[in-house]
């Protein structure tokens, strides 16, 4: 330590000299040593100061004085370091008090730029709204608060803002105080948080009962997984044998839960969920989900567009798309779209692309590929297809017309939208019925026995004329519901999600007019008047449920019937069910909310019958799916893959996080990945690490097969190993420490490549990799031995009769003292605590890895998780020393990856043999004693 005093005042004297041969004039007394937010550390002064740092010699003479001023303040101890010191100069420079001018000078060192200013005061009003009632400022501030990541680009800003304050507080302030109360905790869990976490899940639910769909999917996500034990599966809550909390216990005051569900310490996100809370907050998020779409242009008629891009699925691939899944597909260029408009155009001859014209339709419809979703630009493309006899482009440009989609209310023309249903369905609904039955006829004979494939009718123009009917158009279709429910039959057995829809809704009675409603006698003859040969309409041909219960053999008095029937709910829930399966977001809805509630019937004497019962987990699956295909969840991840793809790293993840918080799986892992990459927006090293492993622990709990083995990653590797201390006792009467400037954490890239290990026998080919290391192991070991000698050499020059003392007072000690309790004299040298420690944190980190590895091995075959998990029980890394199997996990890892396993298989069984020869030589050893 004298030596590297030594170094550093010459290393000063010499920077010194040189600022003097360069013109400047250099004070120590009235600099200031401050943080860039990296760990690199510069000097500022008033501003006519620092003009030389314009230069290109002032600007690398500064960066590096920062450098090797951290570089040899890491090696200083608490008690003699020149840190402690210029932790002195900076109290000094807030605190001295001998005149009010020099105090005020010094108060004006330390000072704030404008864009500090300026996100300061953004902090403060974003607080402040959420504090009167703002929902989305409430959601911000929720977020970050558990998350522990601020609103901010750069967080090295709380920093200064605590020197800031700490200049401009009293003297009797306590800097580690303001330094600990300046900043958020990055949890390294959903479950952990502590107050930041409380104050978070109120904020969120103040937001949810003000409507904001994000804050209420968030804490509905943190509802269920409290309530299922652990897991946000969907197919966890679809199992009958699944064990849910159906409330809460009425004695206690805990959740009903049955066996060791909830009773670990990550088991909860914060909340002790119940199946009825969790819904309670997912129906909310549905109906805000519902509520949009259904008033949007889409009028509920058009899903949201998804977005499923894996970003570390796509590095891993390097972006080739040829080896990337569906999913991870890129964008659609914009040459190719053009490409398609110029096929497409009418102006092209002999006539349009139909093909062309349908695909682009399709990517503006459903927002395919990137394409934003653009029903306007979808509408011309599909009357394309229409005008030129396309019956599926048609058949989507009616429907368009009949909800009035992409354009304005003057543009709906229901006659066009007629003659493109027509056009679709030859023969009506009986040549349409007609044909399919010759097409399934054709489908179960033998290859070349059944002639020329028979042409269907088109889905979209079957629903399209059951729509017409069932609305009626006047001077073009009468209202007729029983001609409309054998349309929505006919899409239904076409496999169409809408006819299936509308057919579920009739029976419930949608569009029907009740009988009570319906005249008693014909008066009025126009209303019933027919072209000549055709039959007389009755209002029982006119209004579906009239017509049911007239023509119903139980029923003798129509005008009993009072709704629908328990056979009504019971086809329509399963009709429903249908189209949920098909993605049909209304359908989910519907059946979420008679789930929810249930259903029941009048009868004419006693109570109602009760023909859907309530079922709080199947309401909360169709519920909770809504919210998570809704416009919310949707826009986030396709703004956050935008920015990604234009470089906005740091826009992309503040999206990724916001999606991250309600639960969504694609917003964890890619926010998880982001801050792996290091993107971390000025947080230290530590909270960076902390931030992503949280998201990756929550996707894998989903079941995310990368998320598990990144977990897995992060503790194999060590890189969840806690970094040198180099915190400062401050001498508050709290005791608490904080670590000056955090510069530690603030780590280069080829410093903290210095945590990481190759874990087993072959840590030494790190140094191969990077020889580098080398210097700070010779450094480290060098640095323990001199210490060891020199304590040594202070205990051989102690006086005499202390060590005669000291001997008794041991061996006293030594006859009384238990090795079990700990109350014997430490042994070795000084560090040999440190590395014990060090140890046991390598096998507890381990052990975490196998768990993880584990779960991606069972659940999705993985064979790195195996080939990881054979190793670690090859050499007894966290497990068990298990040759037998090691080798069982090595063959599951073959049968992905032959030749490393072979490898690893060959490398066992020379050091399974070298094993065995080591225990025969000590056993003879042993045997000749």
């Amino acid at each position: 330590n004298v030596v590297l005093d030594v170094i550093y005042e010459w290393f000063t004297d010499t920077m010194d000299w040189i600022y003097e041969t360069l013109g400047i004039e250099l004070d120590h007394d009235d600099a200031n040593m401050v943080n860039d937010g990296y760990g690199n550390y510069g000097i500022t002064y008033e501003e006519e100061m620092f003009s030389w740092r314009d230069t290109r010699v002032g600007s690398q003479l500064i960066w590096i004085y920062g450098k090797v001023v951290s570089v040899w303040s890491r090696q200083r101890t608490s008690s003699s370091s020149s840190l402690s010191q210029l932790h002195k100069k900076v109290q000094q420079a807030g605190k001295t008090t001998s005149s009010s001018s020099s105090t005020s000078s010094q108060q004006d060192k330390v000072s704030l730029s404008k864009a500090d200013q300026t996100a300061r005061e953004g902090l403060f009003h974003l607080e402040k709204a959420a504090e009167l009632g703002h929902s989305e400022a409430q959601r911000m501030v929720a977020n970050s608060l558990a998350s522990g990541i601020l609103p901010l680009s750069d967080h090295s800003l709380m920093h200064r803002l605590a020197e800031w304050q700490f200049a401009q507080s009293p003297s009797e302030s306590n800097w580690t105080s303001i330094l600990l109360q300046s900043k958020l905790q990055v949890p390294d869990d959903f479950s952990t948080g502590g107050q930041q976490l409380s104050r978070a899940i109120l904020l969120w639910h103040l937001s949810a009962m003000d409507g904001n769909v994000e804050s209420a999917m968030a804490l509905g996500y943190r509802h269920l997984y409290s309530a299922t034990g652990g897991s946000t599966l969907v197919s966890d809550l679809v199992a009958d044998d699944k064990i849910i909390s159906t409330g809460y216990h009425p004695i206690h005051g805990g959740a009903m839960q049955v066996g060791s569900y909830g009773t670990t310490p990550v088991s909860h996100y914060g909340v002790l969920g119940t199946c009825p809370t969790a819904l309670a907050y997912y129906e909310a998020a549905a109906h805000g989900v519902m509520d949009e779409l259904e008033s949007g242009p889409t009028k509920g008629k058009v899903n949201p567009p998804t977005e499923e891009h894996r970003l570390a699925e796509i590095y891993t691939h390097g972006g080739a798309s040829v080896a990337l899944d569906p999913h991870n597909k890129p964008d659609e260029l914009e040459e190719a779209l053009q490409y398609y408009r110029m096929l497409a155009s009418r102006n092209r001859s002999p006539e349009p692309d139909l093909v062309a014209a349908f695909t682009i339709a399709n990517f503006y419809f459903h927002g395919y590929r990137g394409v934003k979703q653009d029903l306007r630009l979808a509408l011309k493309y599909y009357e394309i297809c229409g005008d030129y006899n396309h019956w599926e482009g048609g058949g989507q440009a009616g429907l368009m017309h009949v909800w009035g989609l992409g354009m304005a209310p003057e543009q709906r023309d229901l006659g066009k939208a007629y003659a493109y249903f027509a056009r679709g369905t030859p023969g009506g609904v009986d040549g349409c019925a007609e044909r399919f039955r010759r097409r399934k006829r054709q489908g179960q004979k033998k290859d070349g026995e059944g002639g020329e494939e028979v042409t269907i009718c088109d889905r979209h123009c079957i629903n399209g004329m059951g729509l017409l009917h069932l609305l009626g158009v006047e001077g073009l279709v009468d209202r007729n519901v029983n001609v409309a429910r054998r349309w929505f039959e006919q899409g239904k057995d076409f496999g169409d999600p809408e006819s299936i829809y509308n057919y579920a809704m009739l029976r419930l009675g949608w569009m029907v007019t009740e009988l009570e409603d319906l005249p008693t006698t014909l008066t009025d003859e126009s209303s019933t008047a027919t072209k000549p040969g055709q039959k007389q309409k009755t209002p029982y041909d006119q209004h579906y449920m009239a017509h049911r219960s007239d023509t119903s053999a139980a029923n003798t008095d129509a005008k009993t019937y009072t709704g629908p029937s328990a056979s009504d709910h019971n086809v329509a829930i399963q009709e429903l069910t249908r189209a949920a399966s098909k993605g049909h977001l209304q359908a989910k809805h519907k059946l979420g909310m008679l789930y929810a509630s249930g259903s029941a019937i009048p009868k004419k004497h006693g109570r109602p019958s009760k023909v859907v019962t309530s079922s709080c987990t199947s309401a909360l699956r169709y519920f909770k799916s809504v919210a998570d295909a809704g416009h919310t969840v949707s826009r986030r991840n396709r703004a956050a893959w935008k920015q990604y793809n234009a470089g906005d790293y740091e826009s992309s993840l503040r999206n990724y996080l916001a999606a991250a918080e309600t639960g969504n799986e694609i917003g964890q892992v890619n926010a998880a990945f982001l801050l792996e990459q290091g993107y971390c927006m000025g947080m230290t090293t530590k909270a960076c690490t902390y931030a992503s492993v949280r998201l990756w622990r929550a996707a894998a709990r989903q079941g995310n097969l990368e998320a598990c083995l990144r977990v897995g990653d992060f503790y194999y590797y060590g890189r969840m190993k806690a970094g040198p201390a180099m915190a400062k006792k401050d001498g508050g009467s709290d005791g608490e420490t904080a670590t000056l400037y955090d510069r530690e954490q603030y780590l280069a890239s080829l410093e903290a490549k210095a945590f990481y290990f190759i874990p087993g026998p072959y840590r030494w080919t790190r140094y191969i990799l990077y020889p580098e290391e080398l210097f700070d192991v010779t450094r480290k070991w060098v640095s323990r031995s001199v210490q060891n000698l020199r304590e040594y050499a202070s205990a051989k020059s102690s006086d005499a009769s202390s060590n005669d003392k000291a001997e008794a007072e041991t061996s006293s000690s030594q006859d009384t003292c238990d090795e079990s309790e700990g109350t014997c004299p430490a042994k070795g040298p000084r560090y040999a605590a440190e590395d014990d420690a060090a140890d046991e944190e390598e096998d507890e980190h381990m052990a975490i890895a196998a768990q993880y590895y584990r779960k991606a091995a069972e659940e999705h075959k993985s064979a790195r998780a195996n080939f990881n998990l054979g190793f670690m029980h090859e050499w007894g890394l966290g497990l068990t020393q298990d040759f037998p199997l090691a080798k069982r996990h090595y063959d599951l890892a073959g049968e992905d990856a032959n030749m490393a396993a072979a490898i690893a298989l060959w490398a066992m069984d020379v050091h399974q043999k070298t094993v065995k020869f080591g225990m025969m030589l000590r056993e003879h050893g042993e045997g000749s004693d």
